[in-house]
């Protein structure tokens, strides 16, 4: 996407957000055709903002990708300078001066962003190689395929293929949507084979599961080499104060205060099979690579964002609605007011209310339902950021669309989440495996088959101040 591009669709996204605005000012006088409208607006207004949120993703990474090159010129240039090695404009070298006196040429610059195409080039070759070894396809495999192998230190006989995820910061940055660190998931330095998996697979897996359900996108995301019990301690010492004293008198002993302790384990979750045709196979390693990026991301991100939400916590996760603490009652099973969206936000401590990651979640059937509530002003509380550039707002708060909530604003359901969501903790094991199974779908598909998968658990970090609370529609 060009951001001539991006700019025509925040354009419209503010097109859009008076219309909607304009038709729910009349909701009181409402015929069936402003009812068709009004949905009709708001789907188009869903479009145009994922596809905004996908353009600034390309965007993001253009911008990162090009600081990154940018950034490593200019690190090769200072290098330079501290040695005295005057650049060569006429080359595009470096010069240096021998024993005798003579101007030597250095070999040329390295063309960073050339050599980081090329890594990707060579790695969706090697992909196509794998996956087409071991089946009746065996004899696809080309001497291209063998050689970007080579190169990669990718073995194309292994069974496993192991997709090394970012590290904890760099997840981060991506759960920011800013710019990767310069090192992060880069080909640029290293030994062969020292990062097996370009930064365009992992950011285009990664950024795949943080699309589907939220909880990715707010909690904090810690990934460890291996999956052994993850232990937090807690500590809630908010009942306990300081103690003024006089003049030579001796300090009074304080409480204790109570120390708690959260566990993370390492759950397998299964993306299931992934089937893949023969033609894909051989005819196009780019679009293998994309294909087996975007639906890992897809399935995994959707199965842990389910078990993150509404997980049990019986040999799985504990999800964020199953450990959120009782906040407020709406006096309606069917409707929410503005009133309680006031009290349950004042049902968060002020200390906590004011830190950052503190926010709503809902399901987008809610989210419906909230654009049309107004304050005591007539003020609509949610509010479209299309002017300012910044996301749109409810009540002047974040907030975070989570398909796994409760879909519709009926009797006992839990509808809203309010707090500091990223208090909520997803702990994964760094890898994606991937195993290819050649057989399982032969007789019946006459297609090759992948599964991939991740190990993972999440819990919500609460030390005893409930930093997450949620409201529950009145029962029946």
């Amino acid at each position: 996407m060009t951001p001539e591009e991006f700019k025509r669709l925040q354009d419209e996204r503010g097109k859009l957000t008076k219309q909607i605005k304009d038709v729910a000012d009349r909701q009181d006088k409402w015929t069936a055709e402003d009812e068709e409208r009004w949905k009709t607006l708001n789907k188009a207004y869903d479009e145009v903002l994922a596809k905004l949120e996908a353009g600034k993703a390309e965007l993001d990474a253009l911008e990162a990708r090009q600081q990154a090159v940018a950034q490593r010129m200019e690190q090769i240039g200072q290098h330079a300078d501290a040695f005295q090695l005057p650049q060569n404009s006429g080359g595009g070298g470096q010069r240096r001066i021998g024993h005798d006196g003579a101007t030597l040429d250095s070999p040329p610059a390295h063309d960073f962003a050339g050599q980081q195409v090329r890594r990707e080039a060579q790695f969706a070759l090697a992909l196509q190689g794998w996956a087409l070894n071991g089946s009746r396809y065996n004899g696809e495999i080309r001497d291209e395929h063998r050689q970007a192998a080579q190169t990669l230190g990718i073995d194309l006989a292994a069974n496993c293929f192991d997709l090394r995820l970012a590290n904890t910061g760099d997840f981060r940055a991506l759960q920011r949507r800013s710019r990767l660190p310069q090192n992060a998931l880069s080909t640029f330095d290293g030994p062969v084979g020292g990062f097996t998996v370009p930064e365009t697979f992992i950011s285009r897996l990664e950024m795949a599961m943080l699309a589907f359900g939220g909880m990715l996108r707010v909690s904090e995301v810690i990934r460890t080499g291996t999956g052994e019990v993850m232990k937090w301690p807690t500590f809630d010492d908010t009942g306990q104060t300081g103690v003024q004293i006089g003049e030579a008198e001796g300090t009074s002993a304080g409480t204790d205060p109570t120390i708690g302790q959260t566990s993370w384990n390492a759950y397998i979750f299964s993306s299931r099979s992934l089937l893949v045709s023969y033609q894909l196979l051989r005819d196009s390693a780019f679009n293998l690579a994309a294909v087996i990026a975007d639906m890992l991301g897809e399935r995994l991100g959707r199965i842990q964002n389910t078990r993150f939400t509404t997980g049990t916590g019986a040999a799985t996760a504990y999800g964020i609605v199953t450990r959120a603490t009782a906040g407020v009652t709406a006096a309606s099973a069917t409707a929410i007011a503005y009133d309680e969206l006031i009290d349950l936000e004042h049902s968060i401590d002020p200390s906590r209310r004011n830190m950052p990651g503190v926010g709503y979640m809902f399901h987008d059937n809610v989210l419906l339902a909230l654009r049309k509530v107004k304050d005591g002003e007539g003020r609509y509380l949610w509010q479209a950021g299309a002017n300012s550039g910044a996301p749109d707002t409810l009540n002047a708060r974040p907030y975070t669309v989570n398909q796994d909530m409760a879909s519709s604003i009926a009797a006992s359901a839990v509808t809203i989440l309010f707090g500091q969501l990223s208090m909520y903790k997803i702990r994964q094991v760094g890898t994606v495996r991937l195993y290819r199974l050649t057989e399982k779908y032969r007789d019946s598909s006459d297609q090759d088959a992948f599964v991939a998968f991740v190990e993972a658990d999440g819990n919500l970090l609460d030390p005893g101040d409930n930093p997450v609370k949620k409201l529950t529609q009145a029962a029946a």
